[in-house]
């Protein structure tokens, strides 16, 4: 059967090694037996490529963006020893809710839930822009948002959305962590449903070749939306 345009995986930058894809919104990387999703990553790049990239990352269901593959198992080794090492840099784009600080750093511990383990976790953030919209919120006359840049430097579960969250300013569209009344007046006034964080760019050197690559993604349309909505502009994500 073949694969309709709608789940072509849209690749950002290949070679031989690697291909760096443009994860979609909703789509899970792969099966697993928390979910019975018949539709997932891997499945679309089995049905895309004679032999398929394997993921060497992963990011969570809702969120889009970048997403490093491997050809090889070799090359899969190579790139997850940068991951483990804190050598990539990433940078995701998010929507918060109220006023974030314009900069600063993060340093919570958070809990394996398979180990229920504390784990040593660090992200790092900076504002880019802000909106106060003159819809009533709560006991405030406006709506308060922020768009923030956001680099994890440790890989825990949820470790954006739950230092956001912990620090006051959830994701919007965040249903885990998030603040329910926050995600459903973003709805219902400006009919943007969805978790509001992409993966905006991974800044490394190739394992294999030592070439600097700069791999990034625009942000999908419920993105654009909101940019539109709130009058922002897309920054450059690499500051």
């Amino acid at each position: 059967m073949e694969q309709s345009k709608e789940d072509t995986i849209d690749i950002l930058w290949q070679d031989e090694h690697y291909a760096f894809i443009n994860k979609p919104a909703g789509v899970l990387i792969h099966r697993s037996i928390f979910s019975s999703d018949r539709d997932t990553l891997v499945k679309r790049l089995y049905s895309q490529f004679e032999k398929p990239p394997l993921p060497v990352h992963r990011l969570d269901r809702p969120v889009s963006g970048v997403l490093a593959a491997a050809f090889s198992k070799e090359a899969a080794a190579a790139l997850s020893a940068c991951f483990r090492e804190s050598t990539i840099r990433k940078t995701y784009w998010a929507v918060v809710r109220g006023y974030i600080p314009e900069e600063g750093r993060i340093e919570k511990e958070l809990k394996n839930y398979e180990t229920l383990e504390m784990k040593e976790a660090v992200t790092t953030f900076k504002r880019l822009d802000t909106a106060e919209i003159p819809i009533p919120s709560r006991k405030f006359e406006t709506s308060r948002y922020s768009l923030v840049a956001v680099q994890p430097l440790t890989g825990r579960f949820h470790q954006i959305r739950r230092h956001l969250a912990g620090l006051g300013y959830p994701i919007v569209g965040d249903t885990s962590h998030g603040d329910t009344f926050c995600n459903h007046h973003f709805t219902e006034h400006f009919h943007v449903d969805g978790l509001m964080l992409h993966a905006g760019a991974l800044e490394l050197t190739h394992p294999l070749t030592g070439e600097e690559l700069c791999i990034t993604a625009e942000p999908p349309k419920r993105f654009e939306s909101v940019f539109e909505i709130f009058n922002w502009k897309f920054l450059d994500n690499r500051d």
